[in-house]
């Protein structure tokens, strides 16, 4: 019997040659020291818990890029290696990694692995099955309603087809409770990358080389998800940061425009004051047909001038793409293609969508991206959908697609960021932003299934997904379901919103009436108050591996109920969203139901403080208005944010908001870049450190000092701080220097916001680079006790009464002062904040006066309808749903 041997391989030292930084500089090539060959097959050890097994017949191994795997060369680990006769023994620690035989293909029975994570141990064998793995995403949710879609089964005269609908699934993912995941990359096609900027110089595919070849990655990380997605991005390639307008709202709609009716929409959203960076012109700019790369000369006789009016008006065009049935004979093109690829226009009919080839790809984009690219075209949506098989085996041609398009960008304009909406291209999609998850049916339950779809998509580093906010196929408009999909959006990695061609699908949100109108204008606005903080998150994730929506059980990965919590998600490293799917029920208000982890939080919609001692967390049903969009920050969070901007074309945010929330001290940080450059990847960029701390007597929140610098960084600017859930200071400062009071909202005074539960402070010029701090002498112990428990949820009641006063005060009669002075609680503590305590209570108080009022009213109204029979009990109906919204109100909020 042969002799074993056994060796430990050491990590030599982490210098620049051995490491480059994987995101700036993939490295495909592993180090040869952190190898271990015999005979056929070859270990390579990643980090302690990721290893590559490969089998190779000829004992030749792949170190070229697969379309999916970009980088291998990661920061050495020691491991031991032990050779007898034909087996191998790889043993990280966490990992002891066995073959059997090296000389012969893998089987279950020679190639497995010991598998441990604190006091747990697995085992993994070759082909095993992963019974409790987390999910990943899918191609596209074409046709989708939630999680089935339809199965045509039957014909009846009078409904027409019925269907059935079928289950869906997702592919799976990365993250697995079995402790382990085994990716299979043996099928996957090679990239052939060559150096410069020519066309010559672009990307090939290769096939594998013949024979019996297995190539896997053997994720061991148990549940520490977030590691795993950090070994992730670094193996399949990061998610990059998408330019800072991605983040702003997109207008779509499957409509055939006109320029000029696209350029009174564009008019429309300045006259309404919605924010709105992306006119997306779908497929119709073109002259008709499935695939087209000519513009509708009827609809857009000057598409120059059409794109450059759209850019004055300072918004990006992006155009969609069918690319896949080749360039017909009616393209402008046409000729000139046919002359680069060596055809004779006159007997050709079409040329074929030939993405493999080298000629035809150089065309493609030379000939039909880059005189458009030229005109103005700032984002190609490229809608694949036509298969997935290529002349190279193991292709998919929608990631060769997303490849090839994300290089030209890159190669010939190396400064900018590249970017396109595109389909999930599988594992290393990520590496080219933004998903378009495809046209599903406008349903409560489809709308039920974007939240968790969204977040599960972060298990396989897919984190932009844009969603048809709306949904594509609806046999009806419905107002409500449109506005909870906004608010879902406006917490969504991209808001775009879309819809069918169908001429009652309307997606203007001014169109809509009251409430729903105003209420998603304001949603769209909201969301540009967030994109700081949005932006910020992202950038984090570049280097993290974690996408901005991201499910629970990614940072409370050791809690069960974390795995049972799908409808809601982390947005960032802040907050927890937890999104309205369901219609409001007959109170005006719609349940959510939501785990909370342990610890003290603060329910933003409400305005109401929450504590969960329970070491598991806690499940709450709350109820929640059109207005209102469930989120959750922990006790002193600190967020930042702007206000008033209508475009995301700035290299600096112009207008800073800073929010603390009570309970406990905090600390974040602010980043920005220019928004458009690759500069970011070279450290072109400033950090802004934000941090609160609470005492008794004292509240302080500093801001900066700002590190880093970048071409377009403005260091003087305006900032609101707004400090959450506190009473009415003794007195404010910035710095040495007091602040005065002001009953209005003037710059550079401090007032209060009773609505809010806040105090805020204006900042009308503050250097970021040397930073400054705001800090209030708090009131004294007893009474500022006493105006928290006063303000616990006010906004949240606040908002509620004033939704009655306005369903109501003209029905009430006389009794309308009663109804309007408790409406007005709010603006009489403005106007004194030492009020508080006293007009709070009075509030409350007051709340079974206003019940004992609708009653009344409701009676007479049902008196004068026993009258008029015949008329519609419109009056009944509205004071009996305002006191249906009271009652649960005086539940939620307390007497």
């Amino acid at each position: 019997m042969p002799r074993a041997s056994t060796a430990t391989v050491s990590a030599p030292g982490h210098d620049r040659a051995v490491r480059p930084d994987p995101f700036v500089d993939p490295d495909p090539v592993a180090v040869p020291a952190q190898t271990a060959i015999h005979h056929n097959v070859r270990v390579t050890v990643l980090t302690d818990r990721l290893v590559r097994i490969e089998y190779a017949s000829d004992a030749v191994f792949e170190d070229r890029r697969s379309v999916a795997v970009v980088n291998r060369r990661f920061a050495p680990v020691d491991f031991n290696t032990t050779t007898d006769g034909d087996g191998l023994v790889v043993d990280t620690g966490p990992v002891r990694l066995e073959c059997s035989d090296c000389s012969r293909p893998f089987t279950s029975r020679t190639l497995s692995a010991r598998i441990t994570t604190g006091d747990r141990t697995v085992s993994w064998h070759l082909g095993r099955r992963e019974r409790r793995n987390l999910g990943g995403t899918v191609r596209t949710l074409d046709g989708w309603r939630g999680n089935a879609t339809p199965r045509f089964v039957d014909f009846d005269p009078e409904r027409g087809v019925v269907n059935a609908w079928d289950e869906k699934s997702l592919e799976p993912g990365l993250l697995s409770r079995d402790g382990w995941v085994a990716v299979d990359d043996s099928a996957g096609a090679l990239v052939e990358s060559r150096s410069g900027s020519s066309a010559a110089a672009r990307p090939r595919a290769a096939a594998r080389a013949a024979g019996e070849r297995r190539d896997l990655y053997l994720f061991a990380y148990g549940t520490d998800h977030r590691a795993a997605l950090r070994a992730a991005s670094q193996l399949f390639g990061h998610q990059p940061l998408p330019p800072r307008y991605a983040f702003g709202y997109w207008y779509s709609r499957y409509f055939p425009y006109t320029d000029a009716e696209l350029l009174e929409l564009t008019d429309a959203f300045e006259r309404y004051d919605v924010p709105v960076d992306v006119m997306v012109i779908d497929m119709d700019w073109h002259r008709p047909g499935w695939t087209g790369y000519s513009w509708d000369r009827d609809l857009f006789p000057d598409p120059t001038a059409t794109l450059a009016a759209l850019h004055a008006h300072r918004l990006r065009v992006a155009l969609n793409l069918h690319p896949a049935d080749g360039v017909g004979r009616h393209e402008d093109q046409f000729g000139a293609m046919c002359a680069a690829l060596g055809l004779d226009p006159a007997t050709t009919e079409r040329i074929p969508f030939a993405i493999t080839d080298p000629a035809f790809v150089d065309a493609y984009f030379r000939l039909l991206h880059h005189p458009e690219e030229d005109r103005g075209v700032d984002v190609w949506w490229m809608d694949w959908q036509q298969g997935s098989d290529t002349p190279i085996p193991g292709l998919d041609p929608l990631a060769w697609l997303n490849l090839l398009h994300w290089d030209d960008q890159a190669r010939r304009r190396p400064n900018r960021r590249p970017i396109f909406l595109s389909r999930w291209g599988g594992l290393g999609a990520g590496r080219h932003p933004l998903g378009f998850s495809g046209d599903t049916y406008a349903t409560w339950e489809s709308l039920a299934f974007q939240p968790s779809f969204t977040a599960t998509a972060a298990n396989v580093g897919y984190g932009y997904w844009s969603h048809d906010i709306g949904g594509h196929f609806q046999s009806e408009p419905d107002a409500e379901l449109y506005t909870r999909w906004i608010q879902f959006g406006a917490y969504s990695p991209v808001l775009r919103t879309h819809g069918s061609l169908d001429a009652f699908l309307e997606r203007r949100v001014w169109e809509y009436p009251n409430p729903f109108r105003d209420v998603m204008i304001a949603t769209i606005r909201h969301r540009y108050d967030l994109v700081p903080y949005v932006y910020t998150e992202a950038r984090k994730g570049v280097d993290s591996g974690r996408s901005l929506v991201r499910p629970m059980y990614h940072e409370h990965s050791e809690t069960a109920a974390a795995y049972e919590a799908p409808g809601q998600y982390h947005f960032g490293d802040q907050m927890i969203v937890a999104p309205v799917t369901v219609p409001n029920d007959d109170d005006a208000m719609a349940p959510v139901r939501v785990w909370l982890p342990r610890g003290d939080w603060y329910d933003v919609a409400h305005g109401a403080r929450l504590s969960v001692d329970a070491e598991d967390g806690t499940w709450l049903e709350r109820r929640y208005l059109l207005g209102e969009i469930p989120r959750f920050v922990r006790a002193g969070t600190v967020l930042p944010s702007q206000q008033g901007v209508r475009r995301l074309d700035t290299a600096s945010y112009p207008n800073l908001v800073v929010t603390a929330y009570p309970g406990a001290d905090g600390d974040d940080e602010l980043y920005e870049d220019d928004g458009t450059t690759t500069g970011y990847e070279r450290d072109q960029a400033v950090w802004l450190p934000i941090s609160q701390r609470v005492r008794a007597g004292r509240r302080a929140l500093t801001i900066g000092p700002a590190r880093g610098a970048y071409r377009g960084w403005t260091r003087h600017r305006p900032v609101e701080v707004r400090l959450v859930a506190e009473a009415p200071p003794r007195a404010v400062h910035i710095g040495d220097r007091d602040v005065p009071w002001s009953s209005d909202r003037a710059e550079g005074h401090w007032w209060f916001d009773a609505t809010a539960g806040a105090v805020v402070v204006s900042l009308p010029r503050v250097d970021l680079l040397t930073g400054t701090t705001v800090a209030i002498d708090r009131a004294p112990g007893r009474r500022r006790a006493e105006a928290e428990a006063a303000l616990d949820g006010h906004p949240g009641l606040a908002r509620r009464i004033a939704l009655i006063d306005d369903a109501s005060r003209a029905l009430v009669g006389d009794d309308n002062r009663t109804i309007m002075h408790l409406a007005r609680t709010g603006e009489r503590v403005d106007r004194d904040p030492s009020s508080l305590i006293a007009e709070l209570s009075g509030l409350h108080a007051g709340l079974a006066e206003l019940d004992d009022l609708l009653a009344r009213a409701i009676d007479r109204h049902a008196e004068l309808q026993s009258l008029n029979p015949l008329d519609p009990p419109r009056a009944t109906d509205a004071l009996a749903a305002a006191r249906r919204l009271l009652t649960t109100t005086v539940d939620q909020f307390g007497s």
